[in-house]
């Protein structure tokens, strides 16, 4: 596989910057933040796992190119997203003497770049941002689009910014050392963003699920970016989520409610949002909007990467309070984003609270899995 497999450009609003994708991206880093027109030193917030597994790659990409670089790490995991840990980064970034002309690199899963993001966004009203993704949730989603915050017990990143970041680096050959459960969550994401957004993705993932957990070069670097250029196109059309970005939303109001009441350790992000599909087609297929076949297409492709289709155990009104918290939500009213079919998209605010509450009930209640095709 080449260095750099496909270099896009995301347009967000009048700002525009670079994701990079390929093998050995890291060992690039220092030549694309100079090609990105970054040239002061570098503070690294890192995910603690994430440097053991893949730091001195980008360290050694950094400093063959001159950059100064400084690093602290935060834990892994949803339960780090915290304004605890924020502080710790914001007291690291001033006793190392952060100025504007710096850049702050995060350097890991979803977690670590929404935090490390805000902490740029906020700290001297604002610095630059890079995104070095090592998760493949990250990598297709959360480093792209300039979102960055933090969870409150009542909800999912109900603090935060926009702040675009300057340049993305996504070396897919970090993927490697991810354990299973969590490539399969990284799926998730792409497997929303085929739904509503690209039928013939949708067809090219369903026909070799096996392959993207095998982590087949040419599939996963092609899906990839692909799931990155659809998300910039978004993103340029909506950079702060007025309308029409909410729909990069499916399957997220239910699942960001799952992860609240549930403490963000029992699920991983793709995996309450593939619950959180599942009860997203059901409600479409029972107001007409989807049919049975395409729900079951969905529900198959889900289960086919080893996701859940359910969460067993919870109780459906406890989910209610984090799904009317959503930020999607206007005057205490949800607005739904539902799959028509694959490639399709709609955002509805009418759909009625007693089939929610009947959906919920089957969520929470279904032990059984869709048939996952021969």
């Amino acid at each position: 596989m080449a260095a750099v497999e496909r270099r896009l450009e995301i347009r967000a609003g009048s700002h525009a910057y670079p994701a990079v994708v390929g093998s050995n991206v890291l060992e690039q880093a220092g030549a694309e933040l100079a090609r990105a027109g970054l040239r002061g030193r570098v503070r690294v917030v890192a995910d603690e796992l994430a440097w053991r597994c893949h730091g001195a790659r980008l360290l050694e990409g950094l400093q063959v190119a001159g950059y100064a670089v400084a690093f602290t790490f935060i834990p892994s995991g949803e339960t780090a997203k915290n304004l605890a840990t924020l502080s710790e980064v914001y007291d690291w970034l001033l006793k190392v003497g952060v100025e504007r002309g710096d850049c702050v690199l995060a350097f890991g899963g979803g977690v670590c770049g929404d935090l490390a993001g805000f902490a740029a966004a906020t700290i001297l009203r604002g610095v630059p941002l890079v995104q070095v993704p090592t998760t493949l949730l990250a990598q297709v989603d959360a480093s792209i689009g300039g979102k960055t915050g933090i969870d409150h017990p009542r909800g999912k990143n109900l603090i935060g910014a926009f702040h675009q970041p300057r340049l993305v680096l996504a070396d897919v050959g970090a993927l490697a050392t991810l354990p299973r459960r969590e490539l399969a969550a990284g799926w998730a994401e792409v497997v929303k963003m085929a739904m509503i957004l690209d039928a013939a993705l949708f067809a090219e993932l369903e026909a070799q699920p096996a392959a993207l957990l095998d982590m087949e070069p040419a599939l996963t670097a092609r899906a990839i970016a692909r799931s990155i250029e659809l998300k910039g196109q978004v993103v340029a059309e909506d950079e702060r989520e007025a309308e029409r970005r909410m729909v990069l939303n499916y399957g997220h109001t239910i699942g960001h409610a799952i992860e609240a009441v549930t403490g963000y350790d029992v699920f991983l992000h793709g995996e309450a949002v593939a619950i959180g599909m599942v009860g997203a087609s059901l409600l479409a297929e029972r107001m007409g909007l989807l049919s049975p076949a395409d729900r079951a297409r969905q529900d198959a492709l889900i289960a086919a990467l080893g996701l859940p289709c359910s969460c067993p155990g919870l109780r459906p009104e406890a989910l209610w309070m984090p799904m009317l918290q959503d930020k999607k939500a206007r005057s205490h009213r949800l607005t739904w984003v539902l799959a028509p079919g694959p490639g399709q998209v709609a955002l509805r605010r009418d759909v009625p609270t007693s089939l929610v509450d009947a959906v919920l009930h089957y969520l929470t209640t279904s032990t059984e899995s869709p048939p996952v095709p021969v």
